[in-house]
């Protein structure tokens, strides 16, 4: 197959796109490493292309590009209502297609929730919100994603997707319903499609409501707190219930994971630091006490069980719908590699980005001129009584408080350290919520 896109044009075309995550350095090449032709009705069709980007500096990154023959230039396919319609067929009738290094197939999961009836022609419409992919809404019950920077291998948002649908009984999430995925060298999850939940609110957006209306929070947001607990605790049990895929199977907890664990602790933290000193002298007085706390991770007695977490959670990966709370968007952590983001690890991981969650929410009140109050502390003990009461006495917790604690401890320090670096490269003007947080850790336990 010859590729039909003009690779002179790339860089240029790259550049100006929104998905583009490679604004900052210098490109030094773009080749295709894969493309396959989609045919469509009516004799047309388009390509998807998959494309290595290589830089002056540093690894390079492959992305997705849906492409059509259209004049001169390089012309985003996906901006054709037929090309939308045809890739999500592509995938609902599992169709396999032929790639110039393997194949692209489309897979569609036999659940009940994918057996629902859709109508002809496909309503299909492109959302404007995103930017790191390229999400259309077809006939308001299906959403599917096409992911343009792609990583070899399976997505976890795919793999933990399929296990949740197929697997397990927890359908606090937008179950999902199939995928793309292309195989062969460069293989790797191309798209997702999930079922489309209407009239949900962001889950950060919805506590910010109830942050901003007092000092105090209120009996039913702190019950609602309360309910997210528990359905984080859902999710872990759903996580450890598996005994026949070695992927999502509970393994031991032993001394040597809470000793790497701290180790990789303590060297974030010097790191993080070094770099956070210049700008917070005072931070420098808190390394010791710091340490203390990353450190008291390798003396805790091992007890409970490693499990496949979410990974990423916060605020912003949860949604409220009426009465109830849907956790979503399992690709974990966006810095770590897909093996790094598919380790087992302790399930006390998501819950302390959940309780940082809290506290940038305070702060976000802050700045905007609202008063102080009385607010983090009882979201935090309202969502950690919901997420104990669904998860007493489970195996992949630790049986006992003190030990609960103290690795909660470190995992919210361990957080609180990639939200500074997060922030100095980011958003400067946010660092000092984590810093203050840092600050106060001598005390908080």
């Amino acid at each position: 197959m010859t590729a039909p896109i003009d690779l002179t044009k790339l860089p240029d075309y790259l550049r100006n796109q929104r998905w583009f995550a490679g604004k900052a350095w210098p490109i030094k090449a773009v080749t295709v490493v894969d493309h396959a032709r989609v045919e469509l009705p009516g004799g047309r069709d388009f390509t998807l292309a998959v494309v290595e980007v290589t830089y002056e500096l540093g690894h390079p990154d492959r992305y997705l590009l849906p492409v059509e023959s259209k004049g001169e230039g390089v012309q985003d396919a996906l901006d054709d209502v037929e090309v939308l319609r045809g890739l999500f067929s592509l995938i609902r009738e599992k169709r396999s297609i032929p790639s110039a290094s393997g194949s692209v197939k489309g897979e569609w999961l036999d659940t009940p929730e994918g057996l629902m009836a859709l109508p002809s022609p496909l309503p299909v419409r492109r959302l404007q919100v995103e930017q790191s992919n390229t999400s259309v809404v077809v006939a308001e019950k299906v959403i599917f994603k096409v992911i343009r920077k792609l990583e070899a291998g399976l997505n976890p948002e795919y793999e933990v997707g399929r296990f949740l649908a197929t697997k397990t009984s927890f359908r606090a999430t937008p179950t999902l319903l199939g995928a793309l995925q292309s195989e062969g060298p460069a293989g790797a999850t191309l798209a997702v499609v999930h079922r489309y939940i209407p009239h949900v609110t962001d889950g950060w957006l919805y506590t910010l409501k109830h942050f901003r209306a007092g000092p105090r929070l209120t009996d039913a947001f702190l019950g609602e707190l309360r309910g997210l607990g528990q359905r984080l605790g859902e999710l872990h049990h759903a996580f450890a219930s598996s005994t026949d895929d070695p992927a999502f199977s509970p393994e031991p907890l032993l001394a040597e994971d809470m000793q790497r664990w701290s180790a990789s602790i303590v060297g974030e933290m010097g790191v993080t630091l070094n770099e956070a000193s210049r700008q917070f002298p005072d931070l420098e007085g808190r390394r010791e006490s710091l340490i203390g706390h990353a450190t008291q991770l390798a003396q805790v007695p091992p007890s409970g069980q490693k499990i496949r977490i979410h990974g990423d959670l916060h605020l912003g990966q949860v949604l409220r719908t009426e009465g109830d709370w849907l956790l979503f968007d399992f690709e974990g952590e966006p810095g770590r590699s897909f093996a790094q983001r598919r380790e087992k690890y302790s399930a006390l991981r998501d819950v302390a980005g959940m309780l940082r969650s809290f506290d940038y929410a305070e702060a976000t009140v802050g700045l905007e001129g609202q008063s102080g109050g009385d607010r983090v502390g009882p979201a935090r003990k309202a969502f950690l009584e919901g997420y104990r009461a669904a998860t007493r006495g489970a195996a992949f917790l630790p049986q006992d408080d003190a030990s609960f604690n103290s690795m909660l401890d470190a995992f919210e320090l361990e957080k609180m350290l990639y939200e500074v670096r997060y922030e100095l490269q980011n958003r400067p003007d946010w660092v000092r919520i984590p810093v203050q947080a840092l600050m106060r850790m001598e005390v908080r336990k």
